[in-house]
């Protein structure tokens, strides 16, 4: 029984070297989909700038033309003054030409503003394209590396299952059976190393009558509270405990 233990022992870490690697393949997806969701952003940040850029750019070409048209509008009402034959028309016509340079003076304000904030824009544009560059390198990068990861890990597994396959052969069909049953009921884990009198899995203490039968190996030992097969690792050597 000693020796079937050991060979189970063996499985039980390859096993459990599969499931690791299974999870680690299981969670590249997830990390795949965090770092696009990250660039993603980076790149809606700089869509984001030049979107504004181009409505400032539109708002700015709307307001020149308003103010081209007012400019020339306030020549023709200027022209109209030596027209004027009346005192209340000419304060009017005056008044009229004083609003609309106020107003003009406004719109040139407002421009001036526009231009100023291009200017910004344009720069942090710029700024933000060179760093978006830079981070499209590292994103190609990391989707690369965790592809090739990936495709490692199904190399690797595929060698770690071809040793399990060839050692599982070397187990009792009623134990193996019994070890994936458990396997399946218990998160991946049916054989369970003793530690000093306790069960690693569950951190059950033994009795000590059970203890001095699992050192001398003689049957299958069970642990009384997970349920999992028990294994003493130092079996071997202290196989003549009484």
């Amino acid at each position: 029984m000693r020796e079937q233990m050991e060979k189970l022992a063996v499985l039980q870490t390859l096993d459990m070297k599969i499931q690791g690697m299974q999870r680690e393949k299981d969670e590249i997806p997830l990390r795949l989909a965090t770092v696009e969701e990250a660039f993603k952003k980076e790149e809606e940040k700089v869509l984001g700038q030049k979107a504004e850029l181009e409505r400032l750019q539109k708002e700015r070409r709307q307001k020149e033309k308003e103010l081209e048209e007012e400019v020339d509008r306030v020549k023709k009402t200027e022209a109209r003054v030596f027209e004027i034959k009346t005192n209340k028309e000419y304060q009017a016509v005056l008044k009229e030409i004083e609003n609309a340079k106020k107003f003009n003076r406004q719109r040139e304000e407002e421009i001036l503003g526009i231009l100023e904030r291009l200017e910004e824009i344009q720069r942090n544009l710029k700024q933000s394209e060179k760093e978006l560059e830079e981070k499209r390198k590292t994103y190609q990068q990391e989707v690369t590396e965790l592809q090739e990861k990936a495709a490692s890990f199904d190399q690797k597994m595929a060698t770690e299952v071809r040793e399990r396959q060839k050692r599982q052969k070397e187990i009792t069909p009623n134990l193996l059976s019994r070890y994936e049953m458990l396997l399946e009921r218990r998160q991946g884990v049916a054989v369970a190393r003793v530690v000093n009198g306790v069960c690693m899995a569950c951190n059950m203490n033994m009795r000590p009558q059970l203890y001095i039968e699992l050192q001398r190996q003689d049957a299958l030992i069970i642990c009384p509270n997970c349920s999992r097969i028990l294994y003493w690792e130092n079996g071997v050597d202290k196989a003549k405990v009484p």
